[in-house]
């Protein structure tokens, strides 16, 4: 907030960061639905907070929307999820590794 520009600063010259096409991020979120883990069982309630990682699906968009995919661990047996974003419906979509229960 308070920072120090000199007269003479311009933005232009300072170098822009390259991000590589697919890079992952790291998101702390919470579980849109409920699942079932396929490789345990195990019941893994709406609203649960996950760390996990973010990535955006190349090659597909929804009305100029970017579609994403979140990458999770099972809280029980470690198993990795994968759940993606369904812009067309409002929704999200389980990918692999479980089922959704609701």
């Amino acid at each position: 907030m308070n920072e120090y520009y000199p007269p003479n600063f311009d933005p232009a010259k300072i170098p822009q960061r390259r991000k590589p096409e697919n890079q992952q991020m790291k998101v702390r979120m919470m579980l849109p639905m409920s699942i079932r883990c396929a490789t345990c069982g195990n019941y893994i309630y709406k609203g649960t907070k996950f760390n996990s990682r973010k990535e955006d699906v190349l090659g597909e968009r929804y009305l100029g929307i970017q579609i994403s995919r979140f990458y999770f661990k099972c809280t029980k047996c470690s198993a990795e999820l994968t759940i993606k974003a369904d812009p067309k419906n409002s929704d999200y979509v389980v990918e692999a590794g479980a089922t959704r229960v609701d």
